[in-house]
C-alpha cells in the first residue's frame, strides 16, 4: 500500500482532537478535585475560625492569661489567616471560570464554510482543514484550562499554607496560654 500523505494528515488531525477530548477530561476531573480539595479547606478553616471566635468573649479578654499581649497577638494572627484561607479557598470555587467544551457556534461555523460548496469543488485539503479547524479549537479550550488549573492550585496551596500556619499559630498560642500554667502547677507539687 502506497503512503498517501492526504490520509496521513486528516488522521494526524483526528488524532490530536482525539487527544484534546482526552485531555479535556482529564482537565475536568483535575478541576473537580482542585474544587473538592478548596471546600474541604475551607470547611477546616471555618471550624478552626468558630473555635477562636470562642475564645473572644470580653469576660475571657480581662481575665489572665487573655489579657497578655502575646496572646492577643497571637489569636489575631490566627484569625487572619484562617479569614484568609478561607478567601483563598473562595477565590479557587467562585471566581475562577473553567473554561467548557467547544461552543456549537464554532462547530456549526466551521460546518457552514464547507456546506455551502458544491461536491464536486470539495477536496482533500477541506477536510484536512477542518479537522486542523477542530483542533486548533481544542487547543485554545485546553489551553486555557490549563491556565485556570494552575491558578486555582496556586490559589489552593495559598490557602492550605494559611491554613497550617494559622494551626501552627494556634499550637503556639495552647503554648503561651497552658505553658505557664503547667509550670506554675509542676513546681507547686511536693
Amino acid at each position: 500500500m502506497a503512503f498517501d500523505a492526504h490520509d496521513f494528515r486528516v488522521a494526524l488531525a483526528k488524532s490530536l482532537v482525539d487527544g484534546a477530548t482526552e485531555h479535556y477530561k482529564e482537565n475536568t476531573r483535575i478541576n473537580g478535585v482542585i474544587d473538592d480539595k478548596a471546600q474541604k479547606v475551607a470547611g477546616i478553616a471555618g471550624v478552626f475560625l468558630a473555635a477562636a471566635l470562642a475564645f473572644i468573649k470580653i469576660d475571657n479578654l480581662s481575665v489572665w492569661p487573655f489579657n497578655r499581649l502575646r496572646v492577643m497577638v497571637l489569636l489575631a494572627l490566627s484569625v487572619a489567616l484562617i479569614i484568609s484561607c478561607i478567601a483563598f479557598c473562595l477565590k479557587v470555587l467562585w471566581v475562577t471560570v473553567f473554561p467548557g467544551l467547544p461552543a456549537f457556534a464554532w462547530l456549526k461555523g466551521l460546518q457552514s464554510d464547507l456546506f455551502h460548496l458544491p461536491v464536486s469543488e470539495l477536496k482533500d485539503q477541506h477536510e484536512a482543514s477542518y479537522w486542523n479547524d477542530r483542533a486548533s479549537i481544542w487547543q485554545g479550550i485546553l489551553d486555557n484550562q490549563d491556565q485556570a488549573i494552575e491558578a486555582k492550585g496556586t490559589w489552593l496551596f495559598r490557602a492550605q499554607l494559611a491554613l497550617a500556619l494559622a494551626m501552627l499559630t494556634v499550637a503556639a498560642l495552647l503554648m503561651v496560654i497552658v505553658g505557664p500554667i503547667i509550670l506554675q502547677r509542676w513546681f507547686m507539687l511536693p
